[in-house]
């Protein structure tokens, strides 16, 4: 399997199914004319087309053949769905029955349900709506008061819902209700599932509408509703576990990022001629949100318990709308063509929908409370699940023997580098038994345990460079390297020097300078000024697609190590502040600290799935390739935008103890804001992705289909 195009989802016949899909939706637009929509699943209800939609068989994915669906896999309808919102199909008709109630029944309906409206989803043409909410039982859904009553015959459902999307035209209702009285001890307990026709007697369904006219919500009362066991879904007593087991795919969802994406492909394709790095900024929040919630999806699909990832998605991604529509608002204002009015009428949609981004699915608020609380034991669970995890302890057990620093400049830890190289880890990024995706191990573990070893310049940037200049360089001991005459690591070992000119890349191989004079980055890791020149004898020419492979390759480096440092940072901070008491109570207790705490690991996890992208792209195409090209530069700029806020989320929950010598957070926090600025800054790859977007096209860039590889 190509693992690239696995993180992508658009391998093997997932790229078929997304082709067919964009075939289907060009001509369909054309032959009826629809526009694409903002916020689409929610506010476009065109029931013929759900029924060409369906027809065409992009309904009904996960549901079995023999109930009429098509038999396909989640990861099927994930590429379906998201497609979809991003071209603003008018999809609300179908779609909570599609993305919710199939998979209910198909988990916990009789057969005789399944039976009944499973073929009649699958054909486009059942539309239902969800009844959770109630006016004193928002996020907490265990306040639910609305009661079912057992009766001789059946059920007698008593009292109302709100926020109820879609249920003045849907044909049903699923109801969350209460069956047995309160146990204030088990709070969840006493719920169950109930299918409400929305004609049955008892029912009156009211509109709740926006600010703008728009009418897509209801509140529903319920008056003495008579159901029979019939329209029980599942198991009585059982709702609350019924409710929350299809919450992961839900939160995790293209449907928590994409909602404005039509209005942000918009403004940029408007603006294509000017491509500047809030562009590319913009790109990459979106391409790294979307790694994160296919990795989500790939977890639950295999059975794998990935909530606190879910809920991650959820947050991050529903912010990441409210946040764009203000940057749509600053991109429009550069744009004066003859598609203002089109972009403004859209603009203005996405800010009457904005304030409901962060509320469906379960509120942020909640969310984060989860993440901060169960953050640990997931991370502890996935560093052991990989082909990756023996090297990994290996890596750590040497990491965790790295000399203390307290002061600045660092010092080469001449002991962690013999060990390291007596493990055969200094130079793996060429191994053809290891190549990059070992190598990225080996600098992610060390950079989280504050190495001060120069395994990057060594095995991935100067080692590679002097081969290609046909140097001889030394094949055992430390080797470091000088870009534009400034050395990382002086005084380690031979220094290869590369300059980049007009036409071409200027490398030589030197000694390790004879003095250095304290110079050294905000993490203390020594730097030097060597003296280079490029009209030397020994100075070899190189091609300038070298220079730009050695940008890339250092880049990447940069991103590993990053990730590796926030790792460092959040073990630090989640410990601290699990420990550390204040006002009698653990500051982890305190709502505040949740709330920074999710942020800060929300961030840390999108930065890693985009660096897992490039690292994946580096293993199985090498660093030449266009696709490791595509995938750093996002990696750059999602890891480079990451550093603030978990550096100042890290410092602010240790107060000032964090900000002393003598701690060892400063070591991971000041190295990261050091290797963001280096190897190209996060500005300058923010506008290599805008340029990407101009010329191909940013959904296509959002999806990784970046053109052919070089």
């Amino acid at each position: 399997m190509d693992d690239f195009d696995a993180l992508r989802a658009d391998d093997g016949d997932l790229a078929e199914l997304r082709d067919d899909l964009r075939r289907f939706l060009a001509a369909d637009a054309a032959q009826f004319g629809w526009q694409p929509g903002v916020d689409c699943w929610l506010s476009k209800w065109d029931a013929d087309f759900s029924t060409r939609l369906a027809a065409a068989g992009f309904v009904g994915l996960t549901v079995p053949v023999e109930y009429g669906g098509r038999g396909r896999s989640h990861m099927h309808r994930y590429v379906v769905t998201e497609e979809l919102l991003a071209h603003g199909a008018p999809v609300a008709a179908h779609w909570i029955a599609d993305r919710q109630v199939a998979p209910a029944l198909l988990t916990y309906g009789s057969e005789e349900q399944r039976r009944r409206l499973l073929p009649r989803i699958a054909s486009g043409t059942l539309y239902s709506a969800i009844g959770m909410s109630e006016h004193e039982a928002g996020s907490d859904l265990a306040a639910v008061t609305t009661k079912a009553t057992r009766t001789d015959s059946g059920w007698l459902l008593n009292g109302s819902k709100v926020w109820t999307s879609g249920a003045h035209l849907a044909h049903q209702i699923v109801v969350l209700a209460r069956t047995s009285p309160l146990d204030p001890k088990h709070r969840h307990a006493g719920f169950s599932q109930f299918i409400v026709p929305t004609d049955a007697p008892g029912v009156t369904i009211e509109p709740i509408v926006q600010m703008n006219g728009e009418h897509h919500f209801n509140e529903v009362l319920f008056d003495d509703v008579t159901l029979t066991d019939a329209d029980l879904l599942g198991t009585v007593g059982a709702g609350w576990h019924q409710v929350t087991s299809e919450l992961g795919f839900e939160r995790s969802g293209p449907e928590r990022f994409l909602s404005t994406a039509t209005l942000l492909f918009a403004l940029i394709e408007a603006l294509r001629d000017d491509p500047r790095a809030d562009v590319g900024d913009l790109m990459a929040r979106m391409i790294s949100l979307r790694q994160l919630s296919i990795s989500v999806a790939r977890a639950l699909t295999a059975g794998q318990d990935a909530a606190v990832s879910a809920a991650l998605v959820k947050d991050l991604g529903t912010r990441f709308e409210q946040d764009s529509v203000e940057i749509a608002a600053e991109l429009l204002d550069r744009y004066d063509g003859p598609h203002r009015p089109r972009l403004q009428t859209m603009l203005d949609t996405a800010r009457v929908h904005a304030p409901l981004f962060t509320l469906r699915g379960g509120t942020n608020e909640v969310l984060r409370g989860i993440v901060a609380k169960n953050w640990t034991k997931q991370a502890a669970a996935e560093q052991y699940s990989n082909e990756y995890a023996e090297l990994r302890e290996l890596a750590g057990q040497i990491g965790r023997t790295a000399a203390p620093a307290r002061t600045l400049p660092l010092k080469f830890d001449e002991a962690l580098w013999h060990t390291a190289e007596g493990s055969g880890l200094t130079r793996l990024s060429s191994d053809a038994d290891a190549g990059p995706a070992a190598a990225a191990v080996v600098l992610g573990t060390l950079a989280r345990h504050a190495a001060a070893v120069p395994i990057a310049e060594t095995d991935v940037l100067a080692t590679w460079l002097a081969t290609e200049a046909g140097l001889t360089a030394p094949e055992s001991g430390p080797l470091t390297l000088a870009v534009d005459g400034v050395a990382v690591w002086p005084q380690c070992g031979p220094v290869v020097v590369a300059t980049r000119g007009p036409e071409a890349l200027y490398v030589a191989l030197r000694d390790a300078p004879t003095r250095v004079d304290g110079e050294h980055n905000l993490a203390g890791e020594p730097r030097a000024a060597v003296e280079f020149d490029t009209a030397a004898a020994d100075v070899v020419q190189l091609p300038l697609a070298i220079a730009d492979e050695l940008t890339i390759r250092g880049a990447w480096c940069r991103c590993v190590q990053i990730v590796g440092a926030f790792d460092a940072a959040a073990q630090l901070t989640v410990a601290h502040t699990e420990t550390r008491v204040q006002f009698g109570r653990p500051l982890a207790a305190f709502q505040a600290v949740q709330h920074s705490l999710a942020t800060m690991l929300g961030e840390i996890e999108r930065a890693r799935a985009a660096t897992t992208l490039a690292v994946t792209a580096a293993a199985q195409y090498g660093f030449g390739d266009d696709r490791t090209a595509y995938a750093t530069t996002v990696a750059k700029v999602a890891v480079g935008r990451a550093v603030a806020p978990v550096t100042t989320i890290a410092h602010q929950l240790h107060g000032a103890i964090g900000t002393t010598a003598e701690h060892p957070l400063w070591r991971a926090t000041m190295r990261a804001r050091s290797w963001a600025d280096e190897f190209g800054s996060t500005s300058w790859h923010a506008r290599q992705l805008a340029g990407r977007a101009a010329t191909t096209g940013a959904w296509d860039v959002t999806v990784g289909r970046t053109g052919n590889p070089l």
